[in-house]
């Protein structure tokens, strides 16, 4: 439910100053994207000492053309990856260490991931680990065991809501049926792991989203030998480790338990933990000076080729929306019920002409004489109904 009460909160704060119209969801979920972009930018600074390869993230996770043309969809795999990075800068942070309340909070956004995403999973459990390990490094077993048993806390408490509804509904279907048929399939030897399948459909991924318009694709033996250089470079500081390599090991692991059709979309969550390792990466075994040098040089690269990205962000664009949305405000102003509005603009087969009309308060007459025809431009075409 956590993505239902965020978009209950956008609805609120957002909605209004926008008549409530569809895109106003869009624009909010835009303005926490950002915000999130903005706390990640800041968690990589502090955690790696430079601003540039924190940048270079950033802006490498921002115009990724699927992402971008996302940006504005009220989709919950979307909502997913922005509270997996939320969690993962303020693991980077350091915000958790030394305070329950916080750990909590954290494991909270960590596990809000999963109900907005189930392939947010990944995420989530690098980000307990992390928090384990923090607490484990700086006060002790007692204390990891302490924030061990807090996290479980969290996520049965986050799962109240759910279990209510179950049982309320009296449902027989579970919200992970599918996951949970495709692993008893494996492990009843009906189906066999396909860990190579699950590790191509991961390179595939961080290519098609994330090197979407370079001129050279990421090969998986780059990826491994900027993890490899990763490790090395940063073996004094777990805590990184564990939400850059972590996420993406499990996830591989974990779709190799799944049976169905492997998308490049299932890996998103995991994404912004392969760009930075990638970034990091590259430059984590350089000297001091010459990694500046070298993470200038990413950002320099990354600023060049963000337009050309950016002008192919348009694959879930609506252009009758702008149309529409006109055409209906101006019906509206006219006072007058319609019988029907319907528009000569080609729609997508679910899409409803009257849906903006209803919202604005626009009404309906079965008596009415007219039929309001909304055209391409926006205009709107007034038109006798027969009796």
């Amino acid at each position: 439910p956590a993505f239902y009460w965020i978009l209950w909160l956008i609805r609120v704060l957002v909605g209004p100053w926008f008549q409530n119209l569809p895109h106003a969801g869009g624009i909010g979920q835009a303005l926490v994207q950002s915000g999130v972009d903005a706390l990640l930018v800041i968690a990589i600074w502090k955690r790696s000492g430079s601003i540039w390869p924190a940048l270079t993230t950033v802006v490498v996770l921002a115009t990724a053309p699927f992402d971008l043309s996302l940006a504005a969809v009220i989709w919950n795999p979307v909502m997913g990856v922005i509270l997996a990075k939320a969690a993962m800068a303020l693991v980077l942070l350091g915000w958790p260490r030394g305070s329950d309340v916080r750990a909590a909070i954290v494991a909270a956004i960590a596990w809000s991931a999963v109900h907005a995403y189930t392939g947010a999973v990944f995420v989530a459990l690098a980000v307990f680990a992390a928090i384990v390990l923090q607490s484990l490094m700086e006060e002790g077993a007692r204390a990891a065991s302490r924030r061990l048993v807090l996290i479980a806390g969290v996520v049965a408490l986050l799962q109240i809501p759910y279990a209510v509804h179950q049982m309320q509904q009296r449902s027989d279907h579970g919200g992970m049926d599918a996951v949970s048929e495709s692993l008893s399939r494996v492990v009843a030897g009906e189906d066999s792991t396909r860990f190579r399948a699950s590790a191509t459909t991961y390179a595939a991924s961080v290519n098609s989203i994330e090197a979407a318009q370079w001129a050279v694709a990421a090969p998986g033996w780059m990826l491994l030998g900027c993890g490899a250089l990763l490790a090395i470079g940063y073996r004094r500081d777990p805590v990184l480790l564990a939400v850059t390599l972590l996420p993406q090991g499990l996830a591989i692991a974990g779709y190799a338990f799944w049976v169905g059709f492997l998308d490049s979309y299932y890996y998103l969550p995991i994404l912004p933990s392969a760009v930075l390792m990638v970034v990091l990466g590259i430059t984590a075994c350089l000297p001091a000076r010459a990694a500046k040098v070298v993470s200038i040089a990413m950002l320099a690269c990354v600023v060049a080729v963000a337009p050309s990205r950016v002008a192919v962000a348009h694959l879930f664009d609506m252009p009758a929306y702008r149309g529409l949305v006109k055409a209906s405000r101006a019906i509206v102003s006219l006072g007058q019920p319609m019988r029907s509005v319907e528009t000569s603009v080609a729609l997508p087969p679910t899409a409803d002409p009257a849906f903006i009309y209803r919202i604005l308060g626009g009404t309906f007459d079965p008596k009415s004489p007219w039929i309001a025809v909304i055209q391409p431009d926006g205009g709107v075409e007034l038109r006798r109904a027969r009796p």
